[in-house]
């Protein structure tokens, strides 16, 4: 059996600041104990430039294996730790999985300090290549799901790995590697201020098909059963004593008996819990029975995720929300007495300001506390990456590598707006919103921490601020924009 180090990179910028629990890791630490090995979990937490503590954990622990994972915009944090990782322990394999190998395993691989990648889910391929790293007896490289650098500078990729059908199989994440006060002290994925919680996913895969999502998770709705999910909950509260809990899933309620049986399961539990949906709530398919359910099993906050106010974006994007249920919706979430916070994105391939305004109104007229204005930004891997590349290709513009991957500022224009009218929205958008004394107070009304909403506002007012984005592109190209300044 192996040590295995698990690393979580980190990213942080005044918008991008939240130090959530890796969830992901966690599930395939607890994979690998269950397989006998000894497994140490390093999270960088506040810091994503300063690596001596890693430095401490690599020469004590001395890892035989050692996996990172990260998102996208943490990829550069990732590569400068690969390369402590590499100078510290220059024989060890380093294998690097999560959201962004999955979508640029080529990227991955071509670092000289990165050995391997895991594409797609980690839980079954990461063992079997750990174990074809130190027992020998079989080729890493045909372990189904790894991906490397060929000989020739392109990609080896072995065999894809099938989805994990039955994810009551998996064991609870190993939640005891983790400082729970630690991310108690920091933001959350929510907006519900710092506090004990943990983050739960209940299912994975999404069956929509929106232009501008990477898809990890495969396009087949995979839940866990409500009996499986309501067991980790107890167990959580009763070995932490934690009653909040943050739903990670990509559509938590797409089976809306499902749903219904997990909700009246916490209800029955009578632990007082606090629920919180950062994410994973379709909005046009819930009704009004199914939110106020959601109330009473302790729902303080919900996402309900718009992105654009016009149907035609609707049909570009390939997500064809209701908008009339979701306007609904979003009335019947703030009646019930929950926290609402609304997602929008602007700059949609052929959006224009016209459109794009509607979206905007469509958030300052509704009854949400709280809006995020978003960049649309083209991740490799997704139908929106090849638009982009398709947009580049017919206007005589060459592609250029993509590094600033920031959706809060916005990097990239691809709609029909010019740099000027796009960002000058984007800006107004934020004071548009919160600059109304009404909803203020109800913000004050309804949020749960008061002490929070400080923070809250400030980063509000910052997005209000306008901030060089580099040089003005003409109207009808879309391209990226240099020196925008985000994270990777």
């Amino acid at each position: 059996m192996a040590r295995v180090l698990l690393i979580k990179p980190r990213f942080l910028t005044f918008e991008l600041d939240n130090v959530v629990p890796p969830l992901g890791l966690l599930y395939i630490a607890s994979v690998l104990r269950g397989g006998g090995h000894e497994v140490r979990l390093h999270d960088q937490g506040l810091v994503w430039d300063e690596f001596d503590g890693l430095r401490e954990t690599l020469r004590a622990f001395r890892p035989q294996v050692i996996g990172l994972s990260s998102v996208t915009f943490e990829a550069r944090a990732m590569q400068a730790m690969a390369e402590v990782c590499r100078a510290e322990c220059p024989g060890t394999p380093i294998v690097v999985g999560g959201p962004h190998a999955t979508a640029y395993p080529l990227r991955c691989v071509h670092q000289p300090s990165i050995d391997y990648a895991v594409v797609g889910e980690g839980e079954v391929t990461f063992p079997e290549l750990i174990q074809a790293l130190t027992t020998g007896g079989r080729d890493p490289r045909q372990v189904p799901g790894v991906a490397w650098l060929a000989d020739d500078g392109t990609l080896g990729l072995a065999p894809a790995r099938a989805s994990i059908q039955d994810l009551d199989s998996l064991p609870f994440p190993a939640w005891d590697l983790i400082d729970i006060d630690f991310y108690a002290r920091n933001r959350s994925m929510s907006t519900m201020g710092r506090r004990p919680y943990l983050p739960i996913s209940t299912s994975r895969g999404c069956p929509f098909r929106c232009i501008y999502c990477h898809n990890v998770h495969g396009r087949v709705f995979r839940p866990r059963s409500p009996g499986n999910v309501l067991a980790e909950i107890a167990e959580i509260h009763r070995r932490f004593g934690i009653r909040e809990f943050e739903f990670m899933d990509d559509i938590f309620n797409l089976d809306a008996a499902r749903m219904t049986e997990i909700l009246e399961g916490i209800i029955a539990m009578r632990i007082d819990p606090a629920l919180h949906f950062p994410n994973g709530l379709r909005t046009d398919i819930l009704d009004e029975r199914q939110i106020r359910l959601l109330r009473k099993a302790g729902t303080l906050a919900v996402a309900l995720i718009v992105e654009s106010a016009t149907p035609r974006i609707q049909q570009v994007m390939k997500k064809n929300l209701d908008l009339d249920k979701v306007r609904a919706n979003i009335g019947h979430a703030v009646d019930a007495g929950m926290f609402a916070c609304g997602g929008f994105m602007l700059g949609f391939p052929t959006e224009t300001l016209a459109e794009a305004r509607a979206t905007v109104d469509y958030a300052v007229r509704s009854p949400l506390h709280q809006a995020y204005f978003f960049m649309v930004t083209p991740f490799e891997g997704t139908p929106l990456f090849e638009m982009y590349l398709d947009l580049l290709r017919k206007r005589g513009i060459p592609e250029t590598e993509f590094e600033d991957l920031d959706f809060f500022r916005g990097g990239y224009n691809l709609s029909a707006m010019t740099d000027a009218e796009l960002f000058g929205l984007h800006r107004s958008a934020y004071r548009r919103f919160y600059l109304d004394p009404i909803r203020i107070a109800r913000i004050f009304h309804r949020h749960p921490r008061p002490d929070y909403l400080v923070a809250l506002g400030l980063r509000s007012l910052v997005k209000m601020v306008p901030r060089p984005r580099g040089n003005t592109a003409k109207a009808q190209a879309p391209r990226p924009c240099q020196g925008s300044g985000g994270a990777t």
